[in-house]
């Protein structure tokens, strides 16, 4: 039942049924999704090795042109998202800009 002499928060904390987390479980949880997180870096970097393996096994000069075309495509995706973010922003002003245009026009 409401008791109206409290505030919310201590109303809150006596809902039947229900027990806030303790601190202990409160660790587990941090070292659990920092064991979780350390994992998966690991089990990316693996995969980055071992799709890197071919390009290891390929001469100098064309491993070097490999990386550089590489590092050329993801340069050119950034920019790619970039340039599409940036039209995006350009609609939702020039869309912004009619709305305000149409609601003056209706006052």
């Amino acid at each position: 039942m409401i008791d109206p002499t409290k505030n919310q928060a201590e109303q809150t904390t006596e809902t039947p049924g229900f027990e806030a987390p303790a601190s202990d479980e409160r660790s587990n949880r941090d070292e659990l999704m920092e064991a979780s997180q350390q994992f998966f870096r690991a089990l990316f970097r693996t995969g980055v090795h071992v799709a890197m393996t071919p390009v290891s096994m390929l001469p100098e000069e064309s491993r070097q042109h490999f990386l550089s075309a590489g590092r050329e495509f993801t340069r050119g995706l950034a920019t790619m998202a970039q340039e599409l973010s940036n039209t995006f922003d350009k609609m939702a002003e020039e869309v912004r800009k009619d709305v305000e245009k149409d609601q003056e026009e209706d006052l």
